[in-house]
């Protein structure tokens, strides 16, 4: 009988023991929820929803430039300060027509009567206007001189109307809005339809999505936000994996969990460091294969290395200042932000 007893006491003592450490796991798997900040944990439920509906805004935008060049003996000695269409026309030797491309991502933030409005990155579509080319004994001997022409700029996707153009644009700041006039009230032109954040919510290890298009491909990809609070205009730096074409890809964080998708800045940049590289005078593939000596021309390239996993973006707040600031010639050209950027 006291076997029996002592028997039955085990048994309630490991259960009240087990139900103990079972309240415990619970207390420490739910964490207190709205905090007002931006989660630095990985969700816990899926948001393949939302970046497929974010997606459908976000397009490729590719920027072509045309130059017409102008080539002069290096014994002439022909100097910038000097330059006039007169002398352009009497000293040139020949003429060419060259083109220069840069592919970009730009997000529809706006779509009403027609008209469409999408931000990038002014370095996306900021080509120069004159470029000067010196020769190697004498940097005041100009050898060429490159006009811009005629510049061109296609966003995949769109509907038929007006060529792209150019609204607004700050340098300093990287960001541009462009717009196109399509044929009819095209419902299919899909708006971002996230709220506006706030970069200022951000803390080490926050995570963010970027939606965009690095080489031409349609990609999402995840980072981290690091040193929060680095500027005090908002920019943020982050591990996200730079490649050509992500410029003026949106980036969203989640603010008490899923689905609570932000919109809090745009990418931008990364960091590279210069490198100077030999190349043979004819292409590289059409040389055959094999371990044998090169006999043509040299030349030396400089070319920027990318350093993979740098990435900074432009916060949220400075393209709201930049739209308030264009306020006036949006409004006069058809466009009213004042529904999404108060």
């Amino acid at each position: 009988m006291k076997f029996v007893v002592k028997y039955v006491v085990w048994i309630i003592a490991v259960v009240v023991f087990l139900c103990g450490c079972e309240v415990q796991h619970k207390q420490v798997i739910n964490t207190q929820p709205g905090d007002g900040r931006y989660d630095s944990e990985f969700p816990s439920s899926s948001i393949s929803e939302s970046l497929d509906k974010i997606s459908e805004s976000v397009k490729r935008l590719d920027c072509l430039a045309f130059y017409a060049t102008y080539h002069f003996d290096p014994a002439e000695h022909i100097q910038r300060n000097q330059l006039t269409e007169e002398l352009i026309s009497h000293k040139s030797k020949g003429k060419t027509i060259s083109n220069e491309s840069v592919s970009g991502t730009a997000t529809i933030i706006y779509n009403l009567n027609n008209l469409v409005g999408m931000v990038t990155c002014a370095h996306v579509i900021d080509f120069p206007d004159t470029v000067f080319t010196y020769s190697d004994d004498s940097i005041k001997a100009l050898i060429a001189v490159s006009f811009i022409v005629k510049q061109q700029m296609f966003v995949t996707g769109l509907p038929d109307g007006d060529a792209v153009k150019v609204v607004a644009m700050d340098k300093i700041k990287d960001i541009a809005l462009l717009s196109k006039r399509i044929n009819s009230d095209n419902e299919s032109v899909n708006v971002l339809n996230y709220p506006v954040g706030k970069t200022a919510l951000f803390e080490w290890g926050s995570v963010v999505y970027i939606v965009g298009y690095p080489l031409g491909n349609l990609m999402v990809t995840r980072a981290l936000v690091s040193n929060p609070g680095r500027s005090k205009k908002g920019s943020f730096l982050t591990d996200a994996l730079y490649n050509p074409g992500i410029s003026g890809s949106p980036v969203f964080a989640i603010k008490d969990g899923v689905p609570n998708l932000e919109w809090v800045g745009m990418a931008s940049a990364t960091a590279a460091s210069n490198l100077v590289v030999v190349k043979p005078e004819k292409d590289a593939e059409v040389l055959q294969a094999g371990n044998q000596p090169y006999r043509g021309n040299l030349f030396l390239e400089k070319v920027k290395l990318i350093n993979y996993g740098v990435t900074y973006s432009i916060s949220i707040e400075e393209i709201a200042i930049f739209i308030r600031k264009n306020q006036t010639l949006l409004k006069s050209l058809g466009f009213d932000f004042e529904m999404y950027f108060k």
